[in-house]
């Protein structure tokens, strides 16, 4: 494997767990991977960082900024792995476009608890050339070794945070809106869903069981508008017959 010693930050959390339980089944030994959560005091968490090569930031999106302000200094020779659903919510901060740390983006497009099949599996990992100095061979190894880790389909498409946050304002925020407000409708009639309306509803109810905040920081997507307005062109001038070839 190309990573030799991780450390998981925020190893409790669905992806932390998720990510160490994979390093756990790929890792020669279980001992070469360092984990520090809440509980941890600062020379605990210094110690670990110092032993680290690649550091999975795992913390909830709000307090990712903090956890890197904290940590600034101890970080320069390692490589961050973060996990934001959002990315401007980091790399539009200043303590990234200093360029003291080198930034690999991950994102899991899939719930780790609610989706065990494989091929359901899909991940981004990419590198942003303004936040990051390492090659392109280490982005496309560590990604094998990520696949390999957490059995998941890797994509590497995206070459920018701006990128990232305009597929995702559509894949997620109007996703998620469109799911949650169609849920709403047809729900008001209990006696008469459909198959359809049901698995509208079960996707509804995953999406509510996520965090409120994060939810919330990803419909503030600022190009969700733009999204939006396309919808809503697409509904105005709906002909069934353009669906059905």
């Amino acid at each position: 494997m190309i990573i030799k010693s991780p450390l998981v930050v925020g190893y409790k959390g669905e992806i932390g767990s998720f990510i160490l339980n994979g390093l756990l089944k790929e890792m020669p030994k279980a001992s070469d991977i360092w984990c520090v959560d809440v509980n941890d005091d600062e020379k605990e968490v210094l110690s670990r960082i110092e032993k680290a090569d690649y550091i999975f930031l795992c913390v909830p999106i709000e307090k990712t900024i903090t956890w890197l302000e904290e940590w600034e200094t101890h970080l320069t020779d390692k490589i961050v792995i973060e996990q934001c659903s959002l990315k401007r919510t980091l790399f539009e901060q200043k303590i990234v476009k200093n360029r003291r740390i080198n930034f690999i983006s991950m994102h899991l497009l899939f719930k780790p608890s609610g989706t065990p099949n494989a091929s359901d599996r899909i991940c981004l990992l990419w590198k942003d050339n303004r936040f990051c100095n390492v090659g392109d061979n280490l982005i496309a190894n560590l990604g094998n070794n990520i696949s390999n880790m957490l059995n998941t389909i890797m994509i590497y498409d995206c070459k920018s945070f701006e990128e990232h946050d305009k597929i995702m304002a559509l894949q997620q925020s109007l996703v998620h809106r469109i799911i949650l407000a169609l849920d709403k409708m047809t729900s008001k009639d209990k006696h008469a869903q459909t198959f359809v309306g049901k698995r509208v509803k079960e996707l509804a109810n995953r999406i509510k069981l996520g965090n409120p905040l994060l939810y919330g920081i990803i419909q503030a997507n600022p190009h969700l508008e733009e999204v939006m307005k396309e919808f809503e062109a697409e509904l105005k001038n709906f002909n069934i017959n353009n669906y059905m070839k």
